[in-house]
C-alpha cells in the first residue's frame, strides 16, 4: 500500500507540476545566491534553506491535500481499508526527497561548494519531516489557499525568528523561548558548513528535531483524520 502511494503521489504531483515547481525553487535560490557576496553566504543560505525544506514544503503540502479534496481523492480512500498513516507518511516522504534536492542545488549553485554538505542534508530531511506534517495537520481544516494563507504567514514569521536571536537581534532572556521553535536547532545544521559547531550541538538538535516530528506526526494524524476524513462524511 506504503508504495502504490507514493508511486500515485509521485504521478499526480509531476502531473500538476507542484514536484518540478518545488524543484525548481530550490534552483532558484541556489541562482539568486550567485547574486550575493562571499561574506554574505553564512547569513543568507540558512534562511534560503529553511525556506526551501520548511515553508515552501508547508505551503505545497496543503495545496495538495487542498486539490485531492476538491477531485474527490481523500473522500475515494475514505471508503477503502487503507491506513491513513500510509497516506501521511508518503507525502512526508516525498517532500523530504524533493526537499534535499533543492538543498542540494542551493548548496551546489549557490555556494559553489560541497564543504558541510551531509549537514546540511541530515538538518533538511529532519526539518522537512517537521513542516510537512505540521502543514498536514494545519491544512486539513481549510477548504482553499486564500484560507490557508494566515497560517502560512504565521509559520513565516515564527520561523524566522530564531535567526534574529542567533544574530543578537533579540538579546533577552524571554526570547530563550525561541529554542522551541524548530527551525532553530534547524539552523546549527545549516550553519555547519560555515561556522564550527560542536557534535553535542548536532546531536541534541537532532534530538530537538525527532521530539518535533513525532509530536507534528500526532498533530497530523488526529487533525488530518477530523477535519479532511470525516469532515468528508
Amino acid at each position: 500500500m506504503m508504495g502504490n502511494l507514493l508511486k500515485t503521489n509521485l504521478i499526480v504531483g509531476f502531473r500538476g507540476y507542484v514536484y518540478p515547481i518545488h524543484v525548481l525553487i530550490g534552483l532558484a535560490y541556489g541562482l539568486m545566491l550567485m547574486l550575493f557576496p562571499e561574506q554574505y553566504l553564512p547569513t543568507v543560505v540558512p534562511i534560503f534553506l529553511l525556506f526551501e525544506p520548511g515553508l515552501v514544503g508547508f505551503m505545497f503540502v496543503g495545496t495538495e491535500i487542498f486539490a485531492e479534496k476538491k477531485d474527490g481523492a481523500i473522500g475515494a480512500l475514505a471508503v477503502t481499508p487503507m491506513e491513513w498513516r500510509s497516506y501521511i507518511l508518503a507525502k512526508t516522504v516525498i517532500m523530504g526527497v524533493l526537499s534535499a534536492v533543492g538543498a542540494v542545488l542551493i548548496m551546489v549553485i549557490g555556494t559553489r561548494s560541497l564543504n558541510g554538505l551531509s549537514y546540511v542534508v541530515a538538518g533538511v530531511l529532519l526539518c522537512s519531516v517537521v513542516y510537512t506534517l505540521l502543514g498536514i495537520g494545519v491544512s486539513a481544516k481549510y477548504r482553499d489557499l486564500d484560507d490557508y494563507f494566515v497560517p502560512i504567514m504565521a509559520v513565516l514569521v515564527v520561523s524566522l525568528l530564531p535567526f534574529a536571536h542567533y544574530h543578537g537581534y533579540l538579546s533577552g532572556e524571554i526570547w530563550k523561548v525561541l529554542y522551541l521553535i524548530p527551525s532553530y536547532p534547524a539552523l546549527y545544521f545549516f550553519k555547519a558548513p560555515f561556522v564550527d559547531v560542536s557534535r553535542d550541538t548536532l546531536t541534541l538538535s537532532a534530538v530537538a528535531l525527532l521530539l518535533w516530528s513525532v509530536m507534528a506526526y500526532y498533530i497530523a494524524k488526529v487533525r488530518f483524520y477530523r477535519y479532511a476524513v470525516e469532515g468528508l462524511r
